[in-house]
Order: C-alpha cells, then structure tokens, then sequence
C-alpha cells in the first residue's frame, strides 16, 4: 500500500500552540457521539423485538447535540472550516483583504466572548435555584450547561488568540494575514478534506 504524504503543519503559530488540545476536545466528543449512536441503535432494537425501552436517551441526544456544536466551534476556527460569503473577496486588492480579514477575526472574538458572557449567565441561574430538567432522568442541569459553556469559553480563547495575533500581523505583515485568517483557497479545502499535499504549482479554476 502506498503511503500518501500528510499535509505540512500549519505555520500559524496559534494553531501550533492550540491545536492539540482543541483536537483533543473533538476526539472525546465524537467518541461521546458514537456511543450515543451505539445506544440509540439499542434502543430502537429493543422497543422493536422486546417491548423495552432506555429512558432519556432523546434528552442526552438533545444535550449531545448542543455541547458538541460548541466543542466543534473551535476546531472550525483552526481550520478556517467556519462558512464565509468569499466570491467577491480573490477580486479585492490584499491591502482590503487585510483589513476584512481583520475586521472577521475581531468581530468573531467579540461575539465568542459575548456567547461565553450569556452562557455563564445561563448557568448561573441553574446553579442558584439547582434546576433539573423535567423529565424521567431529572438531570441536572448544571451538568450539560456547563460541558456545554466549557466549549463556549475554549471557542472564546480561540477567537481572541487569532483576534491578538491578527492584529499584530496587520501591523507587521498583511500577507501573512491574509494567509492565517484569509478564507482557505480550493487547494487548501482539497489538502483538509483529502489529508493529501498538492503540489506547489497546482492551479485552482477560475472563479
């Protein structure tokens, strides 16, 4: 079998500092997705050939649901996976690049940390008045609130990392900007998604 080459690290220094344990944070929630899977698909086999049924799982789905979008928000960031309107954007000059790409990286912190904000605020009031969820399991609510906040505050410290460093390479160095908080071009999606290194000189179509 041949061995296909990985792509280079990425030589943003945030993404060297932060990607391991943001990487980490996805690989155990989406060990915890599959064994949600693992008891839904017990569940259905048991209501169908048995007549039984677990409780909740529907309500822990429900909180899988939430906690892994946050979790997998700064992941996104890192690989600059998160949805960006770019068909005008290769038109305009880098110096306007630049400062859009800026003005993206600092907007983005600004409502990371505000969600973080409310967040807290949400569990805050759980914690106070020791809120449980009205169902069969009476969970705790604290609990899937805070995994849940955890993932808003990592997202948060993400943002503002690339949000300083933004700031500092439009100070200093604009290419490299464009090139660490740009929208990724065809041949970077294709190296993401492939795991695969393209060569240097392989064209992308025209827009």
């Amino acid at each position: 079998m041949t061995d296909f080459p990985s792509p280079a690290p990425p030589s943003n220094p945030v993404n060297r500092v932060l990607e391991r344990p943001v990487r980490a944070m996805q690989i155990v929630m989406g060990w915890g997705l599959i064994a949600l899977c693992l008891a839904t698909t017990y569940e259905i086999l048991a209501r169908k050939l048995f007549g039984l049924s677990l409780q909740g799982i529907n309500e822990i789905g429900a909180y899988m649901l939430a906690i892994s979008s946050t979790w997998g928000f700064s992941i996104a960031l890192l690989q600059r996976a998160h949805s960006r309107v770019d068909f005008l954007f290769p038109r305009f000059p880098p110096a306007l690049q630049a400062v859009l790409n800026l003005i993206t990286a600092l907007t983005l912190a600004g409502i990371a940390a505000f969600a973080a904000w409310q967040g807290w605020g949400v569990l805050a009031d759980t914690l106070r008045w020791q809120a449980t969820a009205n169902t069969p399991l009476q969970t705790p609510m604290w609990i899937p609130q805070g995994l849940w906040l955890a993932g808003l505050v990592v997202f948060s410290g993400v943002s503002a990392a690339g949000a300083v460093h933004a700031s500092l390479l439009f100070v200093k160095d604009r290419r490299k900007l464009n090139r660490f908080y740009g929208p990724p071009s065809l041949k970077e999606q294709i190296e993401l998604e492939t795991n695969l290194s393209l060569p240097a000189d392989a064209k992308e179509p025209a827009r």
